[in-house]
């Protein structure tokens, strides 16, 4: 079962994770060479994605296509390259030449509503958001409520507010989001017609109020005009959109429709709306298990899955800032009881997946301390706690999925990259985001004097740093956890190895890792 995948960039999230979750369910995903994916500013060479497309696609069972890759050459590529509509919607057309060509092959695309940050930060924005990206996002923000909600009130502020921003940043602006949103409604007419089997969008850092929001109900209303409701979502995410798309590839072909059981921490989690989203995190989980081809159920006698859900008390956090939160972890959570149900329903033969959402950009680490000295963290299916709660809900759901297929099979690989994928995943949102990241802020980067997000030519005294206190923490782990504990099929995890330990964009707020066991009799 093998996938062709054109990510949404070249950072591990989007092209290493869905090949790493891929083995899981039995499949095999097949990215385009580095070389052609760019990086970070820097587009892809959508040209040559296309023609490697082209000739590819007739060895795969699936496609799933990034259209911010194929059409302007990557995620922040699509925030500030200047190509013109019609440049944009002739790439386009490669997804019909494929279909025409192979018609029983199955399409799956994703599109990004386009954030608009509230930061005066340009790493990943036009150069001007340096100086002006707090007034913009003020702006999206009140001319939606007063164009949109007929809040009159705050007219004047709004003028206020544009006057205080040159006119062709705003020009600018508004030029790009427009462009990327009449891409977005051609992609709705390509699954009216037929070319494109299914299609999500996801919105990318977003909030209550603002231009996304106003794009999103365009779309949706494009969606309920033509019809096609059951094959074009909307929800928050991005970064894990690939996974999803695999799983639910994956699923289709084996007829299988996981039902899911969720369970929250605190009795507020499910009408709390996470950090960078729109909406609460209940309507986000309904968003990525329909996403995958799921469905969820009242009971958990009806359950294939449990999806156990770490909410906030109150609001979520931040989790390098978790030491001094009080919004997070209130009394109006219960984490105890919380693990105690997941061990639970592990006795009792369900899938059982924790989606880490009490902080984002991170784990909590009171509930995995809880879950070191609680849980058998071998019989467990699924982990996530990283970035937005999109990111790590698409990522668990996606996992726990694949994990439903085969957990009952003796196959070693299957098993082997299940506990890969698991590794992975307390690596990078454990010990990475939750620790050795907020190590590096709060003591090693200030006495190197280097900033968070640019380390400069001493990224590679960085990296290294990073690579020693995380191998450290992880063979803790998985000496604890892991090592010489017996496989289904009777092999015992005897050794760990962590490869391609390094930061992709010489920031560290991600990190590239590979985890691989060494299963023997």
């Amino acid at each position: 079962m093998k996938i062709g995948l054109i990510p949404l960039d070249e950072r591990p999230c989007n092209e290493y994770f869905p090949r790493a979750l891929a083995p899981v369910g039995g499949g095999e995903v097949v990215t385009p060479p580095p070389a052609m994916l760019g990086r970070k500013r820097q587009p892809g060479r959508c040209r040559d994605i296309g023609d490697w497309l082209k000739e590819n696609a007739g060895q795969w069972d699936g496609l799933v296509v990034s259209v911010e890759t194929l059409v302007y050459g990557g995620l922040i590529p699509s925030r500030i390259g200047h190509e013109t509509l019609d440049e944009c919607k002739q790439k386009l057309q490669i997804i019909r030449e494929v279909k025409a060509q192979y018609p029983e092959l199955p399409i799956y695309a994703f599109n990004i509503v386009m954030r608009i940050s509230n930061s005066n930060i340009n790493e990943e924005e036009p150069e001007y958001w340096k100086d002006y990206g707090k007034k913009l996002w003020r702006y999206s923000r009140l001319h939606y409520r007063v164009h949109d909600l007929g809040l009159a009130e705050e007219k004047e502020e709004l003028e206020d507010v544009r006057a205080a921003i040159p006119e062709e940043y705003i020009a600018d602006y508004t030029k790009r989001r427009g462009r990327n949103h009449e891409i977005n409604m051609a992609m709705v007419d390509l699954v009216a017609h037929g070319v494109v089997d299914f299609l999500l969008f996801t919105q990318d850092d977003t909030s209550e109020f603002g231009f996304p929001n106003r794009e999103q109900r365009i779309l949706r209303d494009r969606v309920a005009q033509l019809g096609v409701d059951d094959r074009a979502l909307i929800y928050p995410g991005a970064d894990e959109v690939g996974m999803v798309l695999t799983a639910r590839h994956l699923l289709r072909l084996h007829g299988a429709v996981p039902k899911f059981f969720t369970r929250y921490s605190s009795t507020r989690g499910p009408q709390i709306t996470a950090s960078y989203e729109d909406r609460p995190i209940a309507e986000s989980v309904k968003g990525q298990v329909f996403g995958v081809g799921g469905l969820i159920v009242d009971s958990p006698q009806d359950a294939d899955i449990v999806l156990l859900l770490n909410t906030p008390g109150e609001r979520q956090g931040e989790a390098p800032n978790q030491h001094r939160d009080r919004t997070a972890d209130t009394s109006a959570r219960n984490l105890l009881e919380f693990v105690y149900a997941l061990n639970y329903y592990n006795s009792r033969g369900y899938v059982t997946a924790v989606a880490d959402l009490a902080y984002a950009n991170g784990a909590d680490r009171k509930l995995v301390s809880l879950m070191e000295s609680q849980v058998d963290l071998l019989q467990l299916d699924g982990f996530g706690a990283w970035n937005t709660a999109g990111n790590t809900l698409g990522t668990v759901v996606a996992h726990s999925s694949l994990r439903f297929l085969t957990a009952e099979e003796s196959d070693v690989e299957k098993q082997k990259a299940h506990l890969n994928f698991l590794l992975l995943r307390f690596a990078d949102d454990w010990a990475y985001q939750a620790l050795v990241r907020t190590q590096l802020r709060d003591e090693v980067l200030p006495e190197m004097e280097l900033p968070v997000l640019d380390l400069g030519e001493r990224w590679r005294e960085v990296e290294k740093i990073v690579e020693e206190r995380l191998r450290s923490t992880m063979h803790a782990f998985f000496a604890k956890h892991f090592k010489g504990r017996a496989l289904m099929d009777g092999t015992r995890v005897q050794g760990l190895t962590m490869e391609g330990i390094r930061l992709p964009w010489q920031r560290i707020f991600e990190v590239g890792c590979e985890m691989n066991i060494n299963p023997e009799r």
